[in-house]
Order: C-alpha cells, then structure tokens, then sequence
C-alpha cells in the first residue's frame, strides 16, 4: 500500500486531469497533435504548450481571449504546485522556461499569471 501511495505522489498526471481536460476544451487540435506525438507524457505536452503559447504572443497569431486561456491553464497548473511538488517542477521546466525566453511573452506573462506563476517566472530570470 505505501509503495502505490508514493509512486501515485510522484507522477502528477492524475492530479492535472481537469487541467488536461481545460487544455484540450479549449486548444483540441493543440491537444489532439501533442497528444499524438507525445503520449501520455504529461510534461512534454507542457513543454510543447509553452512552446506554442510563447510563439503564438511573439507571432501575434492567436486572439487575445485565446492568450487570455492559455495563461489560465498556466494558473491553474500555479494552484495546483501548491500541493504538488512535480507539478510545480513541470510548470518551471516546461512552459514557463518557454515564456522567459521571449521577451514579448515573458512581458505579457506578468501581467496575466497569478502571483504564484509570477514567482516561478521570476525565479528563472534570475
């Protein structure tokens, strides 16, 4: 019983389940086309949606309300590293090192991610 409590806190795959679910309401063909190449890889599908948010504000290709999602999935994923320390590990090595790389987004960042993320965000650019 011990062993399937500590192997269930260490995968955060079933705790991001509704943020999973927000994600691919609101960005399926993201979604289905990570979903495709990744798996069920839960921090690449991270990576590759930090990838995608940070090229789409540099590109100026998504409507704001669509940026506006995407930082609320990222906020979600804020709340949700409060309780779980490999949530809060994929969120800093995945999409927020994708945002502090470009400068357009990382400015954007801080204007729309919780005070939570924000610290994470700034953390990296120290």
């Amino acid at each position: 019983m011990k062993k399937r409590k500590a192997s269930a806190n260490s995968e955060p795959g079933p705790r991001l389940h509704r943020v999973n679910q927000y994600l691919e309401k609101n960005f399926p063909d993201f979604f289905a086309e990570a979903r495709f190449h990744v798996g069920n890889d839960d921090y690449f599908l991270y990576s590759r949606f930090g990838q995608y948010l940070a090229r789409s504000i540099e590109s100026d290709r998504a409507p704001r309300a669509k940026i506006h999602r995407a930082f609320t999935v990222l906020n979600k994923m804020a709340r949700m590293s409060a309780r779980d320390p490999a949530v809060r590990r994929m969120l800093v090595t995945g999409p927020l090192e994708h945002l502090v790389d470009n400068p357009k987004a990382r400015a954007l960042a801080r204007k729309h991610l919780s005070t939570v993320a924000q610290s994470y965000l700034e953390s990296l650019c120290e």
